[in-house]
């Protein structure tokens, strides 16, 4: 099997095969894939980017003439020259640039860095040497000295490169042993005071202190064995239990000091010593009722006694409503757990038995067992309408529902209220608004020329969804009596004005005569008047009255 077999080889050259245009060769680096169409045809750009042309790809794009405006390698000017082929020039400007450290200014090229003579004062990674390099940007390299502090083992010196920080630990080791030599372990250097010694597989031998003649086997150890474990087991004084707690026979406690014993330049030293110790009381969990069996709960063995819970008695009186107030105590001559006894409190309370809902009387007689007589007091109340006074039992009223209530209330008489389209409600005296549904006499009503009527429901009326518009006759009519109104009041006008022209030319007339001074005479000028003139207004006010009689009698035929 060749072990090749499934590799993918990629030749590192150009492909070099001749494209579909049949002038040009691909450019790409050698691959499996078609090489597709030649990157010259089509529509292509100028070198600026500003004009586009379809030209055949044996033909070079022509450049366009206007400016080039290509960013320079600056990033900050642009390309002054006109459009080209290939790289831009340099940026070949004066500006004023900071040094890489940005504490001097100076004019340079653009295209140039400005390095100053500044030496870094800063201190390297290390923390302990200066950088002193010129014109520092401040990412100062790092220091190539020997550290040569001394390790935390306190018997080396670090020998890496000048570094910030703690050196690192000590490469060399250190054997430990444990307490009976047979087992050591290997640490570094420096540690072997602080690493605890190796766990030794050999089991320890030391005889046991308690009065357990068997101990948990453990391994070699140094200083003294790790307490019994055991479970002390011994029967606790007056009770039945057995002690729970571990062994405690040899118990370490500090052993007590007398500082008299010691001057101010000694050191006191804690002291210990083992003793045994007694068992404690016992703490088995036992359940206990209180005095008026209300409620069990535990207690430790030892401290079992008979216990009050401070709550009422709250056996149940013979009066069945109340129960015993007294704090929870022993029940003597009960007929059960639940009833009273005979050294329970007495019931002296009224009847307080809930009435029923609407009823504000109390009960007359004393706590009593059972349910309450009916009540029989007279309640007074107004009537639907507020207009007669109502006598009502109690108990009538509280056990009736919302039907039976409206009628009970009700007086029975015709309701004296006016609905707000004028007409007076048809109903009983009820509660609520009068005709929910609206009123249902009917109603006229006319057109707005006063020509047409019909009759409608009441409450169509006031919500004002009856409607009477006029027709063609109303609006043919109501045309006809405002051109009269307007012919009337044309002749009117023209009557005042002839008026005013007679009185004008009688005042000229007596002016001139005056003016002659000839004789008194008197001359009655005699004017004809036209028909129209001497009868127009009886003309007009007849007219009027014809069209209004014959409106009139077309409305009342519709």
């Amino acid at each position: 099997m060749n072990p090749l077999q499934g590799t993918r080889w990629q030749f590192e050259k150009t492909c070099g095969k001749l494209l579909k245009c049949g002038h040009h060769t691909c450019e790409q680096v050698c691959h499996a894939e078609a090489c597709g169409d030649c990157p010259r045809s089509g529509l292509r750009k100028c070198p600026c980017g500003k004009m586009s042309v379809q030209l055949p790809c044996t033909k070079d794009i022509p450049t366009c003439g206007d400016t080039c405006n290509k960013n320079l390698s600056c990033g900050v000017h642009q390309c002054q020259q006109r459009c080209h082929s290939g790289q831009c020039d340099i940026c070949r400007q004066t500006i004023v640039k900071k040094c890489r450290c940005a504490q001097r200014r100076k004019e340079v090229p653009c295209c140039k860095d400005y390095i100053c003579d500044m030496k870094c004062q800063k201190m390297r990674d290390c923390g302990r040497h200066q950088c002193k390099r010129k014109c520092c940007d401040g990412r100062c390299p790092i220091c190539e000295q020997v550290c040569g502090r001394s390790l935390s083992c306190r018997n080396h010196k670090c020998s890496s490169k000048c570094h910030q920080g703690p050196c690192y630990p000590c490469t060399m080791t250190v054997d430990k042993y444990c307490f009976c030599k047979s087992t050591y372990i290997t640490v570094p250097c420096g540690r072997e005071k602080v690493i605890k010694p190796p766990k030794c597989n050999q089991t320890c031998k030391i005889p046991s202190d308690c009065h357990h003649p068997d101990r948990k086997p453990h391994r070699c150890h140094f200083g003294d064995c790790p307490p019994c474990k055991n479970v002390c087991n011994n029967q606790l004084p007056n009770c039945s239990h057995f002690c729970p707690m571990l062994c405690h026979d040899a118990v370490k406690v500090k052993k007590p000091i007398n500082p008299l014993l010691y001057s101010n330049k000694h050191k006191i030293v804690d002291q210990f010593e083992k003793i045994k110790k007694p068992c404690p009381p016992c703490q088995v969990i036992v359940e206990q009722k209180c005095l008026g069996k209300h409620e069990v709960n535990e207690f430790a063995c030892s401290a079992v006694v008979p216990y009050s819970c401070k709550r009422a008695c709250n056996r149940l009186l013979p009066c069945t409503n109340h129960s015993c107030v007294l704090e929870c105590h022993e029940v003597k001559n009960a007929a059960d757990e639940k009833s009273a006894g005979s050294n329970c409190s007495k019931c002296e309370e009224e009847c307080s038995k809930p009435r029923l809902p609407g009823c504000n009387h109390e009960c007359s007689l004393p706590c009593h067992s059972g349910d309450c007589p009916p009540c029989s007091e007279i309640i007074r109340m107004r009537c639907h309408c507020r207009n007669i006074l109502k006598y009502i039992q109690c108990y009538k009223w509280t056990t009736a529902d919302t039907e039976s209530k409206s009628v009970l209330k009700s007086c029975g008489l015709d309701c004296p209220k006016v609905m707000p389209c004028d007409h007076k409600c048809p109903m009983i005296c009820h509660p609520g608004d009068c005709c929910p549904n609206g009123c249902e006499k009917r109603k006229s009503v006319r057109c707005p020329c006063k020509r047409r009527k019909k009759e409608f429901i009441c409450s169509m009326v006031t919500s004002g969804k009856a409607q009477v518009k006029c027709d063609d006759v109303c609006r043919e009519i109501q045309l006809k009596q405002k051109q009269m109104q307007e012919e009337a009041a044309r002749k009117k006008q023209e009557e005042e004005e002839r008026k005013q022209r007679m009185e004008i030319e009688d005042f000229e007339r007596k002016t001139k005569r005056i003016g002659r001074k000839k004789r008194n005479r008197v001359y009655e000028e005699k004017i004809e008047l036209t028909f129209m003139q001497k009868y127009g207004k009886t003309v007009i006010t007849v007219s009027i009255a014809v069209i209004a009689v014959a409106a009139g009698i077309f409305y009342m035929s519709s």
